[in-house]
C-alpha cells in the first residue's frame, strides 16, 4: 500500500499506479537527512560525469576499469554517502592503481599466451630431443613447444643411470616406452638414439616421440628419418618435424607423405644437367620407360624413371621389406612416402627377438601372462627389453594386458617388482633378482635364456591339446625363417591366436541380450583340460574386458572372427598338418 499526501490509506485499486513515483513527488513538509544525502550524492556525481562518448581503446579500456572499480570500491561502504578520510581515500586510491597495474600487464601479454591447444587428430603428441650430460637428463627440443609431456619423461628416456655403457651400443638405438596416467590412459613413447655416421656407438642424445597409438614399426620409420638428418639447421628440423606432425595417422595399408624439397637439395636436378648431354640421344633411342640407376651412395638404392627418380631405404631393402619407405625425386620436388602396414598386428611388434628363446621358456611365459602373474624380463640390451615386452603384449590379441606394463623398469621403481599386483616389466639387471623378493610370477633372462624364477606350475597352465597347437605353429614359423619377415611374423602371430581360437571360436553363441552365459560355456568346454583352463582364465580381468568389447565394440573383434573362419574347421587343421610334413 501506499501513503497519498493526507497520510491515508490509498485503495487497491490505485496501486497500479506507475512505479516513478517517488518521495520528491509527494512533496513532503521536511525532507529526511537520509533523502537529501541521496540527492546530494547523486547531483555530485552527475555533474562529474563527462558526456563526451569516445572510441573504445586500450587506455580508455583502463580508465572504464577504473572507474568502474572506483564505484565498486564506493557501494563497498555501509553509508554511500557518508565522508571517507584521508587515510581510507589513501587505500582505496592504492587498490585501484594496484588493480589497474595488473589489468595493464594482461592486456600488454595476453596475445603471447593466446597461443592454440595442441592438436588431438595429429600423428603424434609431441616431438622431444633428450640429451644426457654427466648423468643429467634433459629436454633440448620439444615440438610443439606448448605440449604437455609426462613428468619426469627424460629420465624415463635414459632409464640406465650408472650402467649406461651397457646400452651405448648401436643394437639398443631403438626402444620404446609406456606411460599410463591417473586416468588409466596410455601413451606411448617411440625412441631412438642419434648413431654417428661411421660408429658403433650411439651418443647419449635420443629422438623420442609420444602417441595415443600403438605401432612402433611405423614410428620407427619416422624415427630413422628424423635421426639421420640429425644436424640439418633447426628451421630444416623444425619444418621436417611439422609436417610430420600435422599428418593423420593412416590407415591401414594407407601411406604419409613429407615434401623434402626445401630440406635437403634435390639430386635429382643436379644429376640431370650433367647427364642431359651425354643420355638424351641414348634415352631417346632405346625408348625407356624405366631402368635401374646407379649413381648414388648411401642409405637409399636407386630406380629411374625418364620422369622421376625413386630411391629405396636399403635396410628395407635388406630386410626384404614387403613395403619399405622411399623417396620419389622429380624435376618439381622430392617427396618422401612412408606406409602403414596393411596387417596392424605386423606393425604392433616385431616377434623375432622374442622367439629367440627357446620354445619351453615361451610357453611358460605365455601361460603366466594368460592368468595376469607377474612377468619380469631382464637383459643388457634395452632394445631387446623394449622389443619382447611389446611381443607379450601383441600375443595376448584379441585380449588385452591391462596392469601395470612398463617396457624399461628404471631402477629408481624397481619395489614395483615386489606389488601384490600383476606386473609387466622389463629390467636392465639381474640385481633386481637378488635385492628384491618377486613372488605370483616368473623371471626370464634374455641374454641367457634362463628362467630365474617360476612357481613351478606353469606347464599345467594349458591342456595339452592347446600346448600342441601352439608347437604346431611355431614349427612352421621356423620353417618360414627364410621367407619374407612378414610371412614368419604371421606364423608366429597365428600360434597363439590358434590357441584362442581353440578355446572361443564358439564365443557369440554365449551371448543373449548382451549377457554372457559362462556356466554354459565351460559346460560345453572340448576337453577337461580345456575347461581347468577356462575356469582360471575367466576370472581374470583381461577376459572380462573382452566380454566388454564384445557387447560394446565388437569392430574391433573382425580379425579376430576372420581367423577364426580360416582356423576354426578341421580342414584347416588338416591343411597345417600337411604344411608341417611338407619338406622345402
Amino acid at each position: 500500500m501506499l501513503l497519498d499526501l493526507d497520510n491515508n490509506y490509498m485503495s487497491a485499486e490505485n496501486s497500479s499506479l506507475s512505479s516513478s513515483t517517488s518521495d520528491a513527488d509527494t512533496s513532503p513538509t521536511e525532507e529526511s537527512p537520509k533523502i537529501r544525502s541521496i540527492i546530494e550524492c547523486y547531483e555530485s556525481k552527475s555533474s562529474k560525469s563527462s558526456p563526451t562518448v569516445s572510441r573504445a581503446t586500450g587506455k580508455s579500456r583502463v580508465e572504464n576499469l577504473k572507474n568502474s572499480l572506483q564505484k565498486t570500491l564506493d557501494t563497498s561502504f555501509n553509508n554511500i554517502c557518508s565522508m571517507k578520510d584521508s587515510d581510507s581515500e589513501n587505500n582505496d586510491s592504492e587498490k585501484v592503481s594496484s588493480i589497474i597495474k595488473k589489468f595493464e600487464t594482461y592486456r600488454q601479454n595476453v596475445p603471447k599466451y593466446c597461443t592454440n591447444k595442441v592438436n588431438k587428430d595429429t600423428l603424434f603428441y609431441c616431438c622431444l630431443i633428450i640429451e644426457k650430460v654427466k648423468d643429467i637428463a634433459r629436454i633440448k627440443f620439444k615440438y610443439p613447444s606448448c605440449a604437455e609431456v609426462p613428468q619426469s619423461i627424460e629420465h624415463l628416456c635414459f632409464p640406465e643411470n650408472d650402467i649406461t655403457t651397457l646400452t651405448m651400443s648401436d643394437l639398443s638405438q631403438n626402444y620404446s616406452l609406456l606411460i599410463t596416467n591417473d586416468k588409466g590412459e596410455r601413451t606411448y613413447g617411440y625412441c631412438r638414439r642419434v648413431l654417428p655416421e661411421g660408429s658403433s656407438c650411439c651418443l647419449p642424445l635420443t629422438y623420442c616421440i609420444l602417441s595415443k597409438y600403438r605401432a612402433p614399426r611405423f614410428y620407427k620409420k619416422i624415427l630413422v628419418e628424423l635421426e639421420s638428418r640429425h644436424g640439418i639447421p633447426n628451421k630444416y628440423r623444425d619444418e621436417l618435424i611439422n609436417q610430420f606432425y600435422n599428418q593423420k595417422f593412416p590407415k591401414p595399408g594407407d601411406s604419409i607423405r613429407i615434401n623434402l624439397t626445401n630440406i635437403e637439395p634435390n639430386v635429382y636436378k643436379t644429376e640431370n644437367n650433367q647427364e642431359n648431354n651425354t643420355n638424351e640421344n641414348f634415352e631417346e633411342s632405346i625408348e625407356l620407360d624405366a631402368y635401374i640407376h646407379v649413381n648414388r651412395t648411401g642409405d637409399y638404392a636407386g630406380s629411374r624413371r625418364l620422369s622421376e627418380q625413386i630411391f629405396v631405404n636399403d635396410d628395407d631393402l635388406k630386410n626384404l621389406c614387403m613395403i619399405p619407405s622411399y623417396i620419389v625425386q622429380s624435376v618439381e620436388k622430392n617427396e618422401l612416402v612412408l606406409t602403414l602396414h596393411p596387417d596392424t598386428r605386423f606393425e604392433d611388434s616385431d616377434l623375432k627377438k622374442l622367439h629367440q628363446l627357446p620354445s619351453e621358456i615361451l610357453l611358460k611365459i605365455f601361460s603366466s601372462m594368460l592368468l595376469e602373474r607377474k612377468v619380469i624380463l631382464i637383459s643388457s640390451m634395452i632394445s631387446n627389453l623394449s622389443s619382447c615386452i611389446d611381443s607379450l603384449q601383441s600375443i595376448l590379441y584379441p585380449f588385452t594386458w591391462h596392469h601395470t606394463c612398463i617396457p624399461i623398469l628404471p631402477e629408481s621403481l624397481w619395489d614395483i617388482v615386489e606389488s601384490p599386483t600383476p606386473v609387466l616389466c622389463g629390467v636392465l639387471s639381474k640385481s633386481v633378482v637378488e635385492n628384491y623378493q618377486i613372488e605370483n610370477g616368473i623371471v626370464v633372462d634374455l641374454d641367457t635364456g634362463a628362467v630365474l624364477r617360476e612357481e613351478g606350475d606353469e606347464n599345467k597352465i594349458l591342456a595339452g591339446s592347446m600346448q600342441k597347437v601352439w608347437r604346431r605353429s611355431i614349427m612352421l614359423a621356423n620353417k618360414a625363417a627364410t621367407s619374407l619377415e612378414y610371412v614368419r611374423s604371421v606364423y608366429l602371430s597365428d600360434a597363439y591366436l590358434q590357441v584362442f581360437i581353440m578355446c572361443f571360436k564358439d564365443y557369440k553363441k554365449y551371448f543373449r541380450d548382451g549377457v554372457f552365459q559362462k556356466e554354459e560355456f565351460l559346460k560345453n568346454a572340448k576337453s577337461k583340460g580345456i575347461r581347468r583352463f577356462l575356469n582360471m582364465f575367466t576370472e581374470t580381468y583381461m577376459f572380462l574386458a573382452f566380454l566388454e568389447t564384445v557387447v560394446n565394440t565388437p569392430e574391433n573383434l573382425i580379425g579376430f572372427d576372420k581367423k577364426i573362419e580360416m582356423y576354426g574347421s578341421e580342414d584347416s587343421n588338416v591343411i597345417l598338418d600337411k604344411l608341417l610334413e611338407w619338406n622345402r
